[in-house]
């Protein structure tokens, strides 16, 4: 467990903290000069049950408010430090109003150099204090201490302890279902053990020996060593502080300050990111501001989707650069000048899209995702409003392989790596089945169309896995059927009328003749048919499955197709290959039907051209047997 500091500057935090713990948490030389924090710094109180408690003490000077910001950024427990003599001044409520908007559990206010004031001084300030956390809807309870006395410190030390004691169990329960998940604040080297790097775990855990992959770095890193809470240790868990020490690194950008590291393998970070914005001071759309989350920090522009009521709104952050989050992470956003802290964004999309930003199905869904006060709510909600793709949601949420999450309810189906619930199944089901149906008003003439032209009239809304099992399904409904490929309605049956049968004779006896492709004006003109009446017959005849176009308007009998196929294997079964000249030479109908046939051949998967020498072995001997072949589309 993490417990922040917060307060102005010469508040007395780094004594209060030397107080409880011992330990001096200002390192650097100039902070000991100057008698002032510049830098985090860390100390660490021993518990029961060989568990120990890690402070971090920050920064209260303004212009190191960046530095305090990366302290707090993940905070969960926080002592707010106010001095007696000074009583609330402008970093205490600034630092309060962030510790707000981080959605902070615990707070302790500490009122600190009881032994330079009387009674009448502290009950003043008390009563300043608890006007300003009645202002930000807080009720803390206060404590009144002296570092330099030691009045108050065993009282403070003593409800600390039993903070920790309520927390620590449930947190080694949450690190289970998450993933580890590390803000990186210092990396540095140490002769004869290499990379050093330091942070605060913000979810699950991590082992000695285990890979972990750094933002902005592909090839992962292992963990040789590591240290948790001060001490050396095998394992470190949600909300310790963590050195480890890490081999494998890049020698040209290496690890930096800022960067994260993760057990998940990283996707592309974000430059765009939505969520829900908390305000503390009125913004306009569009302005340029900064953003700060762990140790990262970009600026950006705010665009305004909609207002909503409490001082919040939808908003879309376009970043200068990419900025690693996930989701429910809470972005603080301060003006362009870094005076003023502007509010903190909880993240609810890093992947929003490129259009209909504003659209009131968008809005709806983003609406939606604010009021999920649970993952499986949220996943809920992405389920039904699209697909989503597994592992993007198992990154976007830095979840375990242990997480019960991931054991899906029977109203969530996972497709081929997409989860999809049984509400959107049904929507997509009706429409395919509205699609389908539009298509034969449209074409009656046609058979069906295929899955992947399905796919496309859905504009690419749904992965071509999820189309598939959803037509199976109204397959097995008997709502849709599939016929040599092409996806019809049951009722929707193709076939020749009494003037087309007649013409089908006609060309098929003509073709029989030939042997070989034909065009469509060879079969018009020889049949003494009009062009525009051939056309439409040969599709229809394609549909029915009697002939196939090897190129445009250009058929051959489907018989054929599995005789020519019949050449081919047999040929490649006796040399191991087929070239363009002896598939020539043994179907006599020129090379460029030759070369036709063959590339229609490497098309549909039964052969493979091999660039080299232009030759081709086969691919996929399962088509194209005579034994499939129908019996209406033989001679």
């Amino acid at each position: 467990m993490i417990i922040v500091t917060a307060g102005h500057v010469d508040h007395g935090k780094t004594s209060l903290i030397e107080a409880l713990t011992g330990t001096n948490a200002d390192r650097l030389p100039e902070e000991k000069q100057r008698g002032m924090t510049i830098e985090l710094g860390y100390a660490f109180m021993d518990l029961s049950d060989n568990q120990r408690l890690a402070f971090v003490d920050v920064p209260g000077h303004s212009k190191f408010i960046n530095t305090m910001l990366a302290g707090v950024s993940c905070a969960k427990h926080a002592l707010l430090i106010i001095a007696c003599d000074d009583g609330v001044m402008p970093q205490t409520s600034e630092h309060l109003a962030i510790l707000q908007l981080l959605n902070l559990e615990h707070l302790i206010v500490v009122l600190t150099k009881q032994d330079k004031v009387d009674s009448a001084r502290i009950e003043a300030v008390k009563e300043e204090v608890n006007q300003l956390l009645s202002h930000n809807h807080r009720n803390s309870p206060i404590h009144v201490v002296s570092a330099q006395t030691g009045l108050g410190i065993a009282e403070l030390n003593q409800a600390i302890k039993q903070l920790a004691k309520t927390q620590i169990d449930e947190l080694s329960r949450a690190s289970e279902q998450a993933s580890f998940r590390m803000a990186i604040d210092r990396v540095f080297t140490v002769k004869g053990a290499g990379v050093v790097v330091t942070g605060t775990v913000i979810s699950g855990q991590v082992s000695q020996g285990e890979s972990l992959y750094v933002s902005g770095l592909s090839k992962a890193v292992k963990v040789r060593t590591l240290h948790s809470q001060g001490r050396v240790s095998e394992h470190a868990y949600t909300c310790q502080r963590v050195a480890l020490n890490v081999t494998g690194t890049n020698q040209h950008r290496g690890i930096q300050r800022g960067d994260w590291l993760t057990a998940l393998a990283p996707l592309a970070p974000p430059k765009v990111i939505c969520g829900v914005f908390e305000t503390c001071l009125p913004f306009k759309h569009w302005q340029s501001v900064q953003v700060h989350l762990g140790n990262s920090h970009t600026t950006a522009r705010i665009g305004l989707l909609e207002m909503l009521s409490d001082n919040q709104a939808l908003v879309e952050l376009q970043c200068e650069q990419v900025f690693s989050c996930v989701e429910q992470d809470r972005i603080i956003i301060r003006d362009a000048a870094a005076k003023t802290t502007l509010g903190a964004l909880r993240v609810l999309d890093i992947a929003p899209p490129n259009r209909g930003k504003r659209s009131p199905q968008r809005l709806s869904y983003l609406k939606t995702l604010k009021e999920s006060g649970t993952l499986s709510s949220s996943l809920l909600a992405q389920t039904a409003a699209h697909c989503v793709l597994k592992s993007t949601f198992i990154w976007a949420n830095q979840l375990s392989a242990n997480s019960d999450l991931l054991s899906l309810s029977e109203s969530i189906h996972d497709v081929d790596g997409y989860l999809v619930s049984e509400v959107l199944n049904e929507q997509i089901e009706q429409q395919l089945l509205t699609l389908v149906s539009e298509y034969h008003q449209a074409s009656p003439e046609l058979l069906g169309l295929t899955i992947n032209r399905l796919q496309r009239m859905t504009h690419g809304q749904y992965p071509l896995a999820v189309l598939m099992r959803a037509c199976d399904n109204l397959s097995l409904k008997n709502r849709l059927n599939s016929t040599r490929g092409l996806v019809h309605l049951p009722q929707h049956n193709l076939a020749l009328s009494n003037d087309e049968l007649l013409q089908w004779q006609q060309i098929k006896q003509y073709m029989l003749t030939a042997g070989g492709p034909l065009w469509t004006s060879d079969l018009a003109q020889h049949n003494n048919l009009n062009l525009d009446v051939v056309g439409p017959l040969c599709r229809k005849l394609v549909q029915l499955g009697y002939i196939s176009a090897i190129i445009k308007d250009r058929y051959v009998l489907t018989e054929r197709l599995y005789f020519y196929a019949n050449v081919i294997r047999d040929q490649i079964k006796t040399h191991g290959e087929i070239k363009t000249a002896d598939f020539n030479s043994m179907i006599q109908l020129g090379r460029k039907a030759s070369i036709q046939l063959l590339e229609f051949y490497d098309r549909s998967g039964l052969t493979w051209r091999k660039k080299k020498d232009n030759s081709r072995v086969i691919r996929d001997s399962s088509i194209f047997i005579t034994s499939d072949l129908a019996e209406e589309h033989r001679s």
